[in-house]
């Protein structure tokens, strides 16, 4: 009888280590998969919190306002913001500002810079293609006065009053580049020599 209960002793000491092998192998599975999802939750909670950044700053441009607006200055604004709403970030125009020289409806690009003119300017550009500080104004200079700007020949020339007669004033400098063979080359060598 002392062996018999010896043998039951040593299979039900057998019986609870394999069930405490067999508990402890699940609690360590356990902790590992927990600690595995937890990574992932977590790499997942920063993979959407650089998305909801990434698409804050996809939903914003910034646009310089010169000229005659009562705050000039660099502005943060919608992406489908357009110049009326750069010119009243800047709090709105100037008395002697000319806001029909400036399409105010056109939409605005990251990194433009808006100059709104006075009437005085307009009225001088107008007589002249070329500022006073010899400044070629792409919107009123004539084939000849465009044909002085580096790498503007007679066709250039053309092109540039053919696109402005048929989709009006430039709004911004950087809008040549929409002129057919004016990519960003030319217009690195144009930029600081045009205005509108």
């Amino acid at each position: 009888m002392d062996r018999r209960s010896e043998s039951q002793k040593r299979q039900k000491t057998k019986a609870v280590v394999c069930v405490a092998i067999v508990g402890l192998l699940i609690l360590v599975y356990g902790i590992r998969t927990y600690r595995k999802n937890e990574l992932l939750l977590s790499k997942s909670a920063v993979q959407s919190a650089q998305n909801s950044d990434s698409e804050e700053k996809a939903s914003k441009i910034y646009v310089q306002v010169t000229g005659a607006v009562n705050q000039p200055g660099v502005y943060k604004l919608k992406t489908d913001s357009r110049g009326i709403d750069a010119v009243n970030a800047a709090k709105g125009l100037t008395g002697d500002a000319d806001g029909e020289a400036v399409n105010l409806a056109t939409k605005l690009k990251d990194g433009q810079k808006l100059n709104i003119p006075t009437k005085t300017q307009t009225q001088q550009s107008q007589n002249t293609g070329v500022t006073a500080g010899g400044i070629i104004n792409i919107n009123t200079a004539s084939k000849e006065e465009l044909m002085t700007l580096p790498g503007i020949g007679e066709v250039l020339a053309q092109n540039i009053i053919d696109y402005r007669t048929k989709n009006g004033a430039f709004s911004d400098p950087s809008d040549i580049k929409n002129v057919n063979r004016i990519g960003d080359k030319l217009y690195e060598q144009l930029k600081d020599r045009i205005a509108v």
